[in-house]
């Protein structure tokens, strides 16, 4: 449970304003002049944040007759300012014209491929705008540090259909040594070995699977044949286990570093793979006391973080045995909002999957009155559990209502599908959707992680014949039949992410 600040505009004026000879003069040198004078002039005044001014400034010096005669570096300097200018005062057609016509002098000039890239990302154009950002970070890493992981992501999305374009942005940011706060974004690392792996890369898989070592991405490794060639299963390198307490080790080691950045929910995740759940307890006890004294506020800049902290301090509870206290903290995090939000729907859907798995579907969906469709996961969650719910609450209209939502809308929550086949009992169904996932190399890793035999609980009431048919499912010889060729199931050492398990 990866969270992740778009401060483009900020980090753009930043990077530019160290550009040479940007400095403003009162008085112009009497050799200098007068033309690159203005220019060197409107440059500053863009960087003192006068972008209308600006903007006339630039538009005097590119229609002089005289701009011929300036240095084709004072000229590349003026449109690059200009085009960055021109990006953040929200004139996409001169900031394209100015950025066009740097680019026909420099074509690899960073800065402009950069803004360029951005501008064509608020277009919607992502495959042009990924492409500028990548050739951006092959010629320069000026811009590395205003990258961040929710961009790359949604970049991931976007480019689905388009493989080799994510591939050669996630290599540029590999090969600039990008970091996500100081640590190693494994999940995006195992993303493009994944890539790599299908085209076949097998130079490039290698060097990108040394930088894989957080706990969660190494089972994908080990479970995921592409990957046999480079990995070693007997490595301790590739150790689940020990990989999560390395992870655990830098988590802790960074937030001594640098305390203000420390990632508590990453190092509660981590504590919980591992099975130190009183470690979880004690790391958030802090945290929970001061959000339960007395007038303590729900709403403040950071809450939807800390609400993913409590719902770890609620998973150790419930792993220890503390289920009242499992639902008091649910409750609280299901209350905590970032500051001018009204309501958290993600934390509002896990207090609600714990009613559910708990054997209560009338507290289930009296927790989901008022909620609209959730961002994302969090609608297949929704759907799921009204579906299940309403089923066991004899109200097959509405039980049917979701069931055709879940059917029509199978794509981030897919596998929840497969639960409504398993409650169904219809097997064959569902063991030919497996056999489907299982032949795509696209969805193959996230089913195989569910096929993993993690450490785990006992299911809650309401899970035990779900668990039982799931079980039942993966031990047909059709469905090992299709795992074969492409993946092994193992029995490891650590717990999954499996919520109330």
């Amino acid at each position: 449970m990866h969270r992740p600040h778009h401060r483009l505009a900020l980090s753009l004026l930043l990077a530019m304003s160290g550009m040479p000879a940007l400095a403003a003069t009162s008085v112009a040198a009497p050799s200098e002049d007068a033309l690159a004078q203005r220019l060197t002039d409107t440059i500053a005044l863009s960087e003192q944040g006068d972008s209308v001014g600006a903007l006339i400034g630039f538009e005097r010096v590119f229609n002089d007759p005289g701009l011929a005669s300036l240095d084709a570096a004072q000229r590349l300097e003026g449109l690059v300012s200009a085009g960055r200018t021109a990006f953040n005062a929200r004139q996409p057609q001169e900031a394209q014209r100015y950025l066009d016509a740097a680019l026909k002098q420099a074509p690899d000039d960073a800065r402009a491929l950069y803004v360029l890239g951005r501008l064509k990302l608020l277009q919607d154009q992502p495959v042009l705008g990924a492409g500028l950002i990548t050739r951006s970070l092959r010629a320069s890493d000026r811009f590395l540090a205003d990258i961040d992981a929710p961009l790359v992501y949604r970049l991931g999305d976007a480019l689905q259909d388009q493989p080799d374009d994510y591939r050669a942005l996630l290599e540029a940011l590999f090969d600039r040594q990008w970091k996500v706060d100081g640590l190693e974004p494994t999940a995006l690392w195992l993303t493009l070995a994944t890539l790599q792996a299908d085209a076949g890369q097998q130079q490039r898989l290698a060097a990108t699977v040394m930088r894989i070592d957080a706990p969660i991405e190494v089972v994908a490794l080990r479970s995921d044949k592409r990957f046999d060639a480079v990995v070693d299963r007997r490595d301790p390198r590739f150790d689940p286990l020990q990989s999560a307490r390395r992870h655990a080790d830098a988590l802790r080691v960074s937030a001594l570093l640098q305390p203000d950045a420390s990632d508590l929910a990453a190092l509660t995740d981590t504590l919980l793979l591992l099975g130190e759940h009183a470690q979880v307890l004690t790391a958030t006890d802090p945290l929970h006391a001061r959000l339960t004294e007395t007038g303590a506020t729900r709403s403040f800049p950071g809450g939807a973080y800390a609400a993913w902290v409590l719902l770890h301090r609620a998973v150790a509870q419930h792993r220890l045995g503390q289920d009242d206290q499992t639902e008091a903290t649910l409750e609280l995090a299901s209350t905590l909002t970032n500051e001018g939000d009204t309501v958290n729907p993600l934390h509002r859907l896990y207090l609600a999957s714990w009613y559910l798995a708990s054997a209560k579907p009338t507290r289930a969906l009296q927790t989901l009155d008022g909620l609209d469709e959730a961002p994302m996961f969090g609608e297949y969650l929704r759907q799921w559990i009204r579906f299940s719910a309403y089923r066991t609450l004899g109200d097959t209209a509405r039980s049917a209502q979701a069931r055709q939502w879940l059917q029509s809308n199978q794509d981030e929550g897919r596998s929840m599908y497969v639960d409504v086949l398993l409650a169904e009992q219809r097997t064959d169904e569902a063991a030919r959707w497996v056999i489907a996932e299982l032949q795509s190399p696209r969805r193959r890793q996230d089913l195989l992680q569910l096929m993993q035999n993690f450490r785990m609980l006992p299911p809650m009431p309401a899970d035990v014949d779900n668990d039982a048919r799931w079980e039942a499912l993966l031990k047909r010889p059709d469905v090992r039949a299709a795992l074969e060729p492409v993946g092994r199931r193992e029995t490891l050492p650590i717990y999954g992410r499996g919520a109330w398990r």
